[in-house]
């Protein structure tokens, strides 16, 4: 042992000691294959728990290095990691801070000869578990054995096998091929599993798949690693919040990045002013998208981060080149990715920039723990309240339940050792000595082998029933064998699934030519007047040169929950500016969206310069922006030019005759007063029931009711801003109606509908000759209600009780 370790360290480290030191002298009382293997379920299993930054892996190496060197002792470690470029860090942590463990090279040093106690391979439980033919280190080689003869070829030599698991919640696991590995190949006397971030469910899975009885666990505080000086005492978390006009427009990335810098520059002004030679690391951790990386590079770029101070780590797991750049002092900046946001060391990290939400409690941890450690020259001194925390900044302020969820887990653990289990006993029948499991406070009068649980998932399937088939497909198979049967019953035939039709005719007197609007411009036509008819004026304009907006600024320090409000001026996204911008552009489809963008940015161009404001005008890319952004902070302003526009230069044209006869399947329900004289087929819900209320007028105030087909020849539309038409779907012939020739549009809509996609724009539609549709919903009473549409808040609200003695009148 080189480094001296914490008191707590030293603790934890003896509780493993006694645990283990307990049952390694029940093992050797006996040779009993079964109690060796009872005395490992029940005292052979630690788990220790501990906040990242704790010394973990020191608390670990220390309790193997001296169990390795105890009286008598032999034993060889298996030393696992989560990930393969974890691998050599282990390595050289293990060699660096443990003289009494000889590290080993796995791959080409499988050989039992010259084996000592305390020898320790590092590799990952990928590499071993799983199919025997798939894996390297389980096949024998010219120079090697596989790893499975080796561990045979240690217990006949009178080793015993260790296994010490790093970040084990990586590793908790139940799978049927894990789990054989483990208890089938391995069949470790000892194994001791560390980790910040344990589930418990997982944990409880794997001790009862793995055959351990007792899975003693020891914790450790986040106060004791604070109070030793080794993690920092609190890390503050910053979020932006804008309000509903602001949120879609705001830059959340680049304002957590450009804030983010300016906490680095000043925790690193302090720590040269404080004489600490060290170079803070800024960690900017970006989603997994092609060009997050090349984006955030950039970003840092003209915040003034020097390119050659900014190291990328794109792998999908750490390795030794994430390491060495976390060291590399030359690198102020380290941008990487979601994927390895867990297991390696960056102890000079102060700052971390998030660009995505951390909803997981076990990846906020891990994030958590980048920033958490306190770096060796920081350590047994006394700091500045700049230097004492580490920063989060949070480009997603709603979706980082992850931080606090993380928080209040490391402050939920309490330090606490764990005990010897007392179940396990050594017990002589003659001259041999056993060991028995106790059992409801009283061991067997009579030798009894233990026999952990079964592996998950390998219970026998009946014989005529295939692996894999199961009870659900000997099912399918019965059902099938049934239907085949079923099929072939005498004297059965299967019915026609063809509807019968039938031609519904015309009602007499019933009119069959109306009106239908068309635009009567063309393309050129209609652009020109958009240009002319769009307002602009000085409040339009002014938005159109806004570069930021003040949005609110949330502290929170996660550990405490203290908060506290600024402001910040958040620069806006011109990347989202452009993309609401072109949604808009898009909207009229029978215009050319580029046509349109060319006559807007002509239109703004005049009006810039009657004002004077020439520097726009001299820069396409400052002109286009503005005139996104003014479209993007009032959506209606080119909604209304093109309505206004279109309905000034929308004509009334003669629809096609309505058809004679419709054919529509036998037995549609009989309608009195349907134009067709029976309901048509192709209603919904809603609108079956307004069919119905008006057919059963009896005052004479509905004349006839027709379904509004839409895109037919004989269809009645009108033209919206879009450019397409709009078909109501009902027309009725009103008696006493002054308008419209005495007909009413209606347009019915369900509750969950009424504000979607363009039905605030139908609300607001009017035909030249029928005027504006009359637009109804049903509540879940039954009752129904007329909507109008409210301008203030641009959608569509119930107004009053529908009647159909007012229908004259709508």
């Amino acid at each position: 042992m080189i480094v001296k370790p914490k008191r707590y360290q030293e603790e934890v480290k003896n509780n493993v000691l006694e645990i283990f030191r307990y049952a390694n002298a029940q093992i050797d009382a006996t040779n009993d294959p079964d109690s060796r293997r009872a005395v490992s379920a029940h005292n052979g299993c630690v788990l220790i728990q501990a906040p990242t930054g704790a010394g973990k892996t020191l608390i670990a190496g220390l309790a193997t290095e001296e169990f390795s060197h105890d009286p008598g002792m032999k034993i060889v470690w298996l030393w696992f990691t989560p990930f393969a470029g974890l691998v050599e860090q282990a390595r050289i942590a293990i060699k660096a801070q443990f003289n009494g463990l000889r590290v080993r090279d796995i791959a080409r040093e499988r050989r039992a000869h010259g084996t000592r106690s305390g020898d320790v391979f590092v590799s990952t439980w990928a590499a071993v578990s799983g199919r025997k033919d798939g894996k390297r280190l389980r096949r024998d080689g010219d120079e090697a054995v596989s790893l499975d003869h080796l561990l045979d070829q240690w217990r006949h030599d009178g080793f015993k096998i260790g296994v010490i698991v790093d970040e084990a919640h990586h590793t908790f696991s139940s799978g049927t091929e894990a789990v054989r590995y483990y208890r089938e190949v391995l069949r470790p006397d000892f194994t001791l599993m560390i980790t910040a971030t344990p589930d418990d469910q997982d944990a409880e899975n794997f001790r009862k798949s793995a055959g351990i009885a007792v899975m003693h666990r020891i914790s450790v505080s986040r106060i004791d690693a604070v109070e030793a000086g080794l993690i920092k005492p609190g890390i503050k978390s910053i979020a932006y919040l804008a309000g509903d006009q602001h949120r879609e427009l705001v830059d959340f990335g680049q304002a957590a990045l450009a804030d983010g810098v300016v906490v680095h520059n000043a925790i690193k002004s302090q720590l040269a002013a404080e004489g600490i030679d060290m170079v803070p690391l800024l960690l900017v951790q970006v989603a997994s998208t092609d060009r997050s990386v090349e984006k955030a590079k950039k970003d840092l770029m003209a915040l003034g981060v020097a390119e050659e101070a900014i190291a990328v780590y794109t792998a999908d797991e750490p390795d030794d080149d994430l390491l060495a750049v976390a060291r590399d002092e030359s690198k102020a900046a380290l941008i990487f990715k979601m994927a390895v946001a867990l297991g390696f060391d960056a102890p000079r990290a102060f700052t971390l920039v998030s660009m995505r939400g951390a909803q997981d409690k076990d990846f906020g941890t891990q994030i958590v723990g980048r920033i958490l450690r306190v770096d060796w020259r920081l350590q047994n001194r006394a700091k500045s309240e700049l230097l004492k925390y580490g920063y989060v900044f949070l480009a997603d302020a709603e979706k980082q339940a992850g931080l606090s969820g993380a928080a209040d887990r490391i402050n939920a653990v309490r330090t606490e050792l764990a005990r010897v289990s007392p179940f396990s006993m050594l017990v002589k029948y003659g001259d041999t000595t056993l060991v028995q499991v106790v059992e409801n406070g009283q061991p067997s009068l009579y030798p009894q082998s233990w026999e952990p649980p079964s592996v998950p998932g390998e219970k026998a399937l009946p014989q005529h029933v295939s692996p894999g088939q199961g009870v659900f497909g000997f099912i399918l198979e019965m059902e099938a064998a049934f239907s085949a049967v079923a099929t072939h019953i005498p004297g059965k035939t299967v019915p026609s699934a063809e509807p019968g039709m039938k031609a519904y005719r015309l009602r007499d007197g019933m009119e069959r030519v109306f009106k239908k609007e068309q635009l009567n411009l063309d393309t050129s036509g209609l652009l020109r007047a958009v240009e002319a008819r769009i307002r602009i004026d000085d409040s339009v304009l002014t938005a159109g040169f806004r570069q930021a907006v003040s949005i609110q600024r949330k502290e929170e320090e996660i550990f405490t929950h203290n908060v506290s409000y600024g402001e910040y001026q958040a620069r806006l996204s011109d990347a989202e500016i452009a993309r609401r911008a072109q949604r808009l552009l898009f909207e009229p489809d029978y215009l050319d969206p580029r046509e349109l963008q060319e006559a807007l940015l002509n239109r703004l161009k005049k009006e810039c310069k009657a004002r004077g404001i020439l520097e726009v005008t001299e820069s396409s890319e400052k002109l286009r922006r503005a005139m996104h952004l003014i479209l993007v902070s009032h959506p209606n302003l080119l909604r209304d030019a093109v309505r206004v526009c279109c309905a000034e230069n929308a004509e009334l044209v003669d629809t096609a005759p309505l058809p004679e006869k419709m054919i529509w399947p036998t037995g549609c329900t009989t309608a009195r007063l349907g134009s067709y004289q029976a309901v048509p087929p192709d209603l919904n819900g809603d609108e079956m029931a307004f069919a119905q209320l008006l057919d059963a007028d009896m005052s004479g105030q509905v004349v006839w009711w027709h379904r509004n087909e839409a895109r037919k020849a004989w269809s009645t539309g009108l033209v919206m801003p879009d450019g397409a038409l709009y078909y109501p779907d009902f027309m009725v012939k009103i008696k006493g109606r002054p308008k419209g020739e005495g007909i009413l549009l209606v347009e019915v809509k369900g509750g969950h509908l009424i504000n979607s996609l363009n039905n605030p724009d139908k609300a607001v539609a009017s035909h030249k000759l029928y005027k504006k549709p009359l637009m109804v919903m049903k509540e879940s009473s039954g009752r129904w209600m007329t909507l109008r549409y409210n301008e203030k808040t641009g959608k569509n609200e119930p107004d009053s009780i529908f009647r159909i003695d007012a229908m004259a009148e709508y």
